[in-house]
């Protein structure tokens, strides 16, 4: 599991589908790139817990209590099975709202067009590789 976190001044986006200027934009939110690798399946419970964990330490850092979650297959060569990647976002999101964060999750399988203005300290950027 990879995520490539950051804390977003704002961020909008749009399914490249779409010939009109709709989209969402929204503003102070943690947004998170997912990339899930094949190894993932194998140990879900684990890579989902810590990926949770990995999610709500950066929010609590930065002091923001909005969640984006992004599928995002271009973090490396490796690729889980979509259904399971897919699954796993759903997962993250329901867990996130349970501890009463805002989530929006970006339509999964889509090409989006976005645009982000991400915030300047360190804690702005975030990578992390979930083992």
């Amino acid at each position: 599991m990879r995520l490539l976190m950051f804390h977003v001044e704002s961020f909008w986006f749009r399914l490249d589908e779409l010939d009109d200027d709709s989209g969402s934009r929204l503003s102070d939110s943690i947004l998170v790139w997912i990339h899930s690798e094949s190894e993932d399946e194998k140990n879900e419970s684990n890579i989902l817990r810590k990926m949770v964990k990995n999610i709500r330490w950066l929010a609590n850092k930065v002091g923001c209590t909005s969640i984006i979650l992004h599928p995002f297959a271009h973090l490396d060569d490796d690729k889980a099975d979509p259904e399971f990647a897919s699954g796993l976002i759903t997962e993250t999101a329901k867990r996130l709202i349970d501890r009463e964060y805002a989530v929006t999750v970006v339509p999964f399988g889509h090409f989006t067009e976005f645009e982000l203005h991400a915030k300047g300290p360190s804690l702005g950027k975030v990578f992390k590789h979930i083992t």
